[in-house]
């Protein structure tokens, strides 16, 4: 598999991420304001998209050429590892870490998953 493949693929699982993220994060925020915010989906997105196409790609490409193991469970910790770098980056801005952490986990698994999912689609089709 070739270099634009990977990084077309995280690009996919990234815009995906953002578009499914936009529609879930207003959950968590259910007990601060009552009712489906699309508001505090688009309040979050305004970090979170920037982050994930910036540095959850590139470390995810990273990641990817650098894990010999190809341990799945081993790449999810390390992208897991990477979300936490960043909600430590977040909780500068934000008082509540634990809400960071949970959107942070939330993302990380989806883009994960989305390109888990498009990775084994890819290799099914090359063969």
């Amino acid at each position: 598999m070739g270099e634009i493949e990977i990084i077309s693929r995280k690009l996919y699982a990234a815009t995906l991420t953002s578009i499914i993220g936009f529609f879930i994060v207003p959950f968590f925020f259910y007990e601060i304001s009552p009712g489906y915010n699309l508001a505090a989906g688009l309040a979050v997105s305004i970090w979170t998209v920037p982050t994930l196409f910036i540095g959850g790609v590139i470390s995810s490409i990273v990641i990817e050429y650098r894990d010999k193991s190809h341990s799945f469970g081993f790449s999810y910790l390390k992208h897991l590892g990477c979300a936490l770098i960043c909600t430590l980056l977040f909780s500068i801005l934000t008082s509540d870490m634990l809400l960071t952490g949970i959107i942070a986990f939330s993302y990380v698994t989806i883009f994960f998953i989305i390109d888990c999912i498009t990775k084994y689609v890819e290799t099914k089709s090359e063969h």
